[in-house]
């Protein structure tokens, strides 16, 4: 054979062996990347906003530390208030690494609490205007957190961040989605004692059957970690919910165990649900009771009752 059919040869069976071997080695990278061993690679789009100098280190297997570029870049739009430029680096840098929890965190919450605060209170926009935008903005980082938990499975920290979104009374909450949220988080097998909790809480907004809420909260205070003044107020008003008590003090006192301590968690419960937005029936009977006791008047400043009267006259200016 001639040295020139022996080289023809040889080109045609490299290219053969290429050609058999191509299915595999595309099978073992789609699966190398859905386990997220190997990263996606650069949209043109994404080489665009980064720069040629930026692409060349990304693609040399450094997107981690280009995407600390584009982080950086955002924080400086955020102190500029520059919304859309925060919402396109924040892309930019969940493109550049999908698998970290900490940047999905950071977009959403630069849109859903930053960006709809601003358009809110600061915009100086006409207020239906106004409240449109915070609206669209709040959409936007739950879409984010949507997103980042899907990027993230197995991550317990962005389903419990976007529950806490969910459960906010400024952010148009939605409490069967919180709900959803914090089981996911919980699913994870990850969530420490709080996130639990949390998901308690949430279940309780959403308006779960009192009996069964008070069955989980006595099993729940069986652990003497889980005795936070939440749960204990908790448990209070659902008593009172399925058991009217003839006298309120007596309920508070068998729970909390002295009248002070009951006084303490019940009035700060009472204020801070507000916000909070936990079931709260008996709440106010037992406070005002209690401080009648004690010789406060509910028009005393350092009356519970009179402490939420004002809060609620400045969160109504605030809106």
């Amino acid at each position: 054979m001639k040295a020139r059919h022996r080289n023809l040869l040889a080109v045609v069976v490299l290219a053969a062996g290429g050609l058999l071997r191509l299915p595999a080695e595309q099978a073992i990278t789609a699966r190398f990347r859905e386990e997220g061993l190997l990263s996606a690679p650069l949209e043109i789009g994404i080489k665009e906003r980064i720069g040629q100098n930026s692409s060349a280190i990304a693609l040399a297997g450094l997107r981690t530390l280009v995407a600390t570029f584009t982080h950086l870049q955002a924080t400086e739009a955020f102190t500029a208030c520059d919304w859309p430029e925060v919402e396109k680096l924040m892309e930019t840098t969940v493109q550049l690494s999908p698998r970290g929890p900490y940047y999905w965190d950071m977009g959403a919450w630069h849109m859903a609490y930053n960006a709809s605060s601003w358009y809110r209170m600061d915009s100086g926009l006409p207020p239906l205007r106004a409240k449109a935008e915070a609206h669209r903005w709040i959409e936007k980082g739950r879409n984010f957190y949507v997103r980042g938990i899907a990027n993230n499975p197995g991550d317990w920290q962005l389903p419990s961040l976007y529950g806490q979104l969910l459960s906010d009374a400024r952010r148009e909450p939605d409490d069967k989605a919180a709900v959803e949220a914090f089981r996911k988080a919980v699913a994870t097998g990850k969530a420490p004692p709080h996130i639990h909790r949390q998901r308690f809480f949430a279940e309780a907004r959403a308006g779960a059957d009192p009996k069964e809420m008070l069955a989980a909260v006595s099993s729940l205070l069986a652990k003497q970690g889980n005795r936070v003044p939440t749960l204990l107020c908790l448990r209070y008003t659902l008593e009172y919910q399925l058991h009217e008590p003839e006298d309120p003090a007596a309920l508070a006192l068998e729970i909390f165990g002295s009248e002070e301590k009951a006084l303490r968690n019940l009035g700060e419960y009472h204020v801070n649900n507000l916000l909070d937005r936990m079931p709260e029936r008996g709440v106010e009977a037992a406070v005002r009771l209690l401080e009648r006791r004690r010789g406060i008047s509910p028009e005393d400043d350092k009356s519970f009752i009179r402490q939420k009267e004002k809060d609620g006259e400045r969160l109504a200016l605030d809106h």
